[in-house]
């Protein structure tokens, strides 16, 4: 527990220090405000570049605003949170910056733990804290096809539990691979998969991208499953990760 202690203050301090708990901010919550804005302007934008009145021809409600919100944080928010984590553990392999603490006694499965649950919770927080704004200023701008707080609090639980996965799999590629920018590619790639494979109903309930699918339709169709699924496969390549960190530390 003193190792998971230690290095959860030492990722906060880098991550204070290295602006990531700003970029993280900024890429996560900046579109909470931003989306509901934008699409109550964008009649009147259009309308001002197109001849006609195409304000009839455009449906924008609170639900698609919301949902609007929920595509930034699957895609440009995701890209953000990749290149912003992409180095917390290739780096440290690389660098060999662990030999020293494990030479005192460091307990190398509490560091993959510590920086799990530092960027899990913070990431969780934030994506909360985006949701609530959003649902704020949509309810505000929009009267039309009102979603209930509740449904909205469960698409953003569900989205936290996707990153959680996120960031597990990418600490798992990054304990594989020395550069962090490939091991954000490959869970891009994955995540893009991912979204073609929930297409095939058999298989969709097992499928993490199941879960974004979920919170953006406000639906919990087979979510226990998916949850299950999911936190599956987290315990795996977490196990996997703490294996290949400890070789790859000392190779």
């Amino acid at each position: 527990m003193n190792t998971f202690k230690a290095y959860l203050k030492k990722e906060m301090l880098e991550s204070w220090r290295q602006y990531k708990y700003l970029l993280l901010f900024i890429g996560i919550i900046l579109f909470a405000i931003l989306d509901p804005i934008l699409l109550k302007l964008l009649p009147e934008i259009l309308k001002s570049k197109i001849n006609g009145n195409l304000a009839s021809l455009i449906q924008i409600d609170m639900k698609s605003a919301v949902q609007n919100y929920i595509k930034d944080l699957n895609q440009i928010s995701l890209l953000i949170v990749l290149l912003t984590l992409m180095g917390t553990v290739s780096d440290e392999i690389s660098s060999q910056k662990l030999v020293l603490p494990y030479s005192k006694g460091a307990n190398l499965s509490f560091v993959i733990i510590a920086k799990t649950f530092h960027y899990t919770i913070t990431i969780s927080i934030f994506i909360i804290t985006g949701f609530i704004i959003n649902y704020y200023y949509a309810v505000t701008l929009f009267s039309e096809n009102i979603i209930a707080f509740k449904n909205v609090l469960i698409s953003a639980a569900l989205i936290s539990i996707y990153y959680f996965f996120v960031i597990i799999l990418l600490m798992f590629l990054s304990s594989i691979f020395k550069k962090g920018v490939l091991a954000a590619l490959l869970v891009l790639m994955l995540h893009i998969i991912s979204a073609l494979l929930v297409n095939i109903d058999k298989i969709a309930k097992f499928i993490p991208y199941n879960l974004i699918s979920l919170a953006n339709s406000f639906t919990t169709e087979n979510i226990l499953t998916t949850i299950f699924s999911v936190l599956l496969y987290c315990i795996i390549l977490s196990l996997l990760t703490i294996k290949n960190y400890k070789n790859n530390t000392f190779a």
